[in-house]
């Protein structure tokens, strides 16, 4: 049989299964199966859970590793036969599929009692074949991946570029970019292969891609909290991610300033660790309104009200930065002074101190307001 011929990786599963009469699944370097094939399916507990869960299970690849198979694989592109009684494991035959010298992958062959010498040598010939099919499918994914890229880059510039790409891709109405975010900027692009799967299913004209450390998608803006939330739950990290949802717009060309917000979002969530939830700018406006403001207030501090209340502190330990912290927490004197544990009499001396002293009056609600907000940059919550 010619393993040569046309066809995806489960086409030369199955012309491999057929070959050699066994149960065949191809795995990546990382025991996860990205094809398989053969009748009797159900050979063995081992082989079910590996094909439902699209990986070898912990306890059987525990049990495969102690038996120095995976090191073997490593360095060795000879047949291994990995008999396996104690996990209840029929007999496998696996060998290396190697792409210029570089382990990319493994054959598994479920085959009771052991392979002949016609399958070893079968197994023998298929594993360069493999390699150049999944060599193949790479490049194949690898251009996809950069025409993806294109497409969620031209949208994200807005203006011209992003009206024609909305109609190559079908989207018309409100639109929407979302932004996805991580608190470990090396894991971020990891979401994005899992997110177009689950875009192709539910929301087919949405588009998505990583680009630095954020992965980015464009869709109809009716439909963001729907779908991510249900990616959300199905996704197995979910509680490391933060999904900001930028500005809804009917045209294409203004998504430049739905990503702007998109972003802002979603730092504002991850600079709060509020992950595994999808937020629009409604939902975090005053988060994104402090953050926005950081830049000015750490820059002229120096000017602010907070900044006489610190110098006074530092000089005289007098305590109005907890005391006004605390009252514009509270709202009162007498909770200001519970949350401080200190007489009410103590809070409204304080209080006084740094009208009469700093210039800072808390009766005054422009200077309650830029009290607040520089505190909050200061004291993040």
């Amino acid at each position: 049989m010619d393993l040569s011929s046309e066809g995806d990786l489960f086409d030369l599963a199955a012309s491999l299964a057929s070959l050699l009469d066994a149960p065949i699944t191809i795995e990546d370097r990382d025991t996860i199966v990205i094809a398989y094939a053969g009748e009797h399916q159900d050979v063995d507990a081992a082989r079910i859970s590996t094909i439902l869960g699209r990986q070898v299970p912990v306890v059987y690849r525990e049990a495969i590793a102690a038996s120095g198979v995976f090191e073997r694989l490593a360095t060795s592109d000879e047949v291994i036969v990995v008999d396996l009684p104690e996990v209840e494991m029929v007999t496998r035959a696996v060998i290396a599929v190697r792409d210029a010298g570089r382990f990319v992958g493994s054959i598994w062959a479920a085959i009771p009692g052991g392979p002949s010498p016609a399958q070893v040598e079968a197994l023998t010939e298929a594993g360069p074949v493999v390699a150049g099919r999944l060599r193949e499918e790479h490049d194949r994914a690898d251009r996809g991946r950069r025409a993806r890229a294109d497409i969620v880059s031209d949208f994200l510039a807005g203006g011209e570029a992003a009206e024609a790409v909305a109609a190559g891709q079908g989207l018309s109405g409100q639109l929407a970019v979302i932004a996805i975010r991580n608190v470990a900027e090396d894991a971020v692009p990891l979401v994005a292969g899992p997110l177009t799967l689950h875009l192709s299913a539910i929301a087919p004209q949405a588009v998505c891609a990583p680009l630095g450390r954020t992965v980015y998608a464009v869709m109809d803006a009716g439909a963001v909290q729907r779908v991510m939330a249900d990616f959300l739950r199905r996704y197995g990290r979910r509680d490391q991610l933060a999904v900001g949802v930028g500005t809804p717009t009917d045209r294409a060309a203004a998504l430049d300033a739905s990503r702007a917000v998109a972003d802002q979002v979603a730092e504002a969530l991850v600079r709060r660790r509020r992950h595994g939830v999808v937020a629009s700018l409604g939902e975090v406006y005053a988060e994104v309104l402090v953050d926005r403001l950081e830049p000015f207030l750490e820059t002229h501090r120096a000017s602010s009200p907070l900044a006489r209340l610190l110098e006074h502190d530092r000089i005289h330990e007098t305590g109005l930065v907890d005391a006004a912290d605390a009252f514009l927490d509270a709202g009162e004197i007498s909770v200001a002074a519970t949350a401080l544990s200190v007489h009410p009499n103590t809070i409204r001396n304080r209080l006084r101190r740094a009208r009469e002293q700093c210039r800072v009056d808390m009766g005054d609600p422009e200077v309650r307001l830029a009290l607040m907000l520089d505190l909050r940059v200061l004291r993040p919550r």
